[in-house]
């Protein structure tokens, strides 16, 4: 790609556009929340029939993602997120308009693909255009919208609920509409002459192997746990998710362009930042319980239970952008370690003493902090630093896969341990388990490079 140098009030416009794109993204995972129950009657579905309007947009965000990361590799950044907008406005638009549940499959379907190429378009992006010592804050002020969304998707959903379920979809299209324009005539535009021979194998595989794992854990009954894998409903499926990936691994070995860049993670830095992707995929997991084990721990109802993840919430969005911004001179290993260890203290804390109120605030906060070092700003930083300027995209793709792969997985192990467990014991042993995931990361950060030769191969790759 031609590198073009923006002004700074450029740059911020671009961030600011980047923002509301990664904002409406991602508050529309949390916002389904609240509107399940509200869909569910309008349609007369079971839960289980329900959970395939989250699963779904899951799946295709998985496929989405490395399909939309290299084709703005290849035919530029600013055509890829326009058009990651458009799906996402259209899927949105199919869902407030639907007279039938199949209209809002197939709406969760496009949507989920087009917000899967949203983030790492604008991470790719940064990492083309910002200069060395901005990209960090950049990075962190886009992780900060996880957090806030996270907060603001129930709290959205809730507020427009009376109105109709519709209006929480309603709402992308206008905020799709502008984006389009504000893109437009914000992005610059890059000339790459550069031609994608599309990867339709791998293509084919990543998408059965996204639809079987989501399938067969989506089939698991958390009550009946063991028995549940082992059925016809789930195990075959299992099987064919673990039969498929070194099939895929060999396909896309022997592609010219892979759909996935798996060469990439021969790369140390980027292997462990893949660890530690995973890790936040399981320990996200363990913290989505939490507001269960305070009605059992300290006996509130279900609304004061669900204002405790504040705390976790809360602290990731603060904690983003100043991590962010001090990325740039301290580089991502300092943070991470720190991160990933004062991750694990608050998780032990929370499982040992769940029915301590001030010790549980202080944990939550300590696992906010935590959580948004091992997903945010730091961990991208190093897929930045190590990925040559033409996948850059497809780096940050992996993060996303990655990231959407460990809370399914998570949420799978976490439910059938709760489940498998009465009365409170089995989220202390979650929330445990995901503390050891969390020591486990925190021993991979200690082999990152340190902030200098972060900087170096940075410049190299320049």
């Amino acid at each position: 790609m031609k590198k073009k140098t923006l002004d700074k009030k450029t740059r911020n416009l671009i961030l600011i556009l980047f923002l509301i794109g990664v904002f409406m993204g991602s508050l529309d995972t949390g916002i389904i929340g609240p509107v399940l129950p509200s869909i569910e009657q309008s349609f007369n579905l079971t839960s289980r029939e329900s959970s395939w309007i989250f699963t779904l947009f899951v799946i295709t965000f998985m496929i989405g993602s490395p399909i939309m990361a290299k084709f703005s590799d290849f035919y530029g950044r600013k055509k890829i997120f326009i058009l990651d907008v458009i799906l996402f406005g259209v899927g949105s638009s199919l869902i407030a308009f639907s007279a039938s549940i199949e209209l809002i499959f197939i709406g969760r379907i496009i949507q989920g693909f087009g917000c899967g190429g949203i983030f790492p378009v604008g991470g790719a992006f940064i990492g083309d255009e910002f200069p060395l010592e901005e990209r960090g804050k950049a990075l962190g002020i886009l992780g900060s919208v996880f957090g806030i969304s996270a907060i603001g998707g129930p709290l959205v959903g809730a507020a427009l609920i009376p109105f109709g379920w519709n209006w929480c979809f309603t709402i992308n299209i206008p905020i799709s509409i502008l984006l389009i324009i504000f893109a437009l005539y914000i992005l610059p535009n890059i000339e790459n002459n550069r031609k994608l021979k599309i990867d339709y194998s791998g293509i084919v595989i990543l998408s059965l192997l996204s639809i079987s794992l989501a399938y067969g854990l989506n089939q698991i009954d958390s009550s009946n746990f063991i028995n549940s894998i082992l059925s016809l409903n789930v195990a075959p499926f299992l099987i064919i998710f673990i039969i498929l990936i070194p099939i895929f691994l060999i396909v896309e070995k022997r592609a010219e362009e892979s759909i996935v860049a798996i060469h990439m993670l021969k790369n140390k830095e980027i292997s462990i930042a893949c660890i530690e992707t995973l890790s936040y995929g399981i320990i996200y997991s363990s913290a989505i319980f939490i507001p269960s084990l305070v009605i059992l721990s300290m006996s509130l109802n279900d609304q004061y239970a669900s204002l405790m993840l504040i705390p976790i919430l809360g602290a990731n969005a603060f904690a983003a952008p100043i991590l962010g911004k001090i990325l740039d001179s301290v580089g991502s290993r300092k943070i991470m370690t720190i991160g990933t260890l004062i991750l694990t203290l608050g998780l032990i804390s929370i499982a040992i003493y769940p029915n301590n109120f001030i010790l549980f605030i202080i944990a939550g906060c300590l696992v906010g902090v935590g959580l948004v070092t091992i997903i945010g700003a730091p961990l991208r930083y190093i897929v930045l630093s190590e990925a040559k300027p033409t996948e850059r995209g497809a780096g940050q793709a992996i993060v996303n896969m990655l990231s959407s792969a460990g809370q399914l997985i998570g949420g799978a192990l976490i439910g059938g341990i709760i489940a498998s467990f009465s009365g409170i014991l089995g989220y202390k042993i979650s929330l445990l388990l995901a503390a050891a995931v969390a020591f486990t990361a925190f021993l991979f950060t200690l082999k990152l490079k340190n902030r200098d030769e972060q900087i170096s191969t940075m410049k190299l790759n320049e």
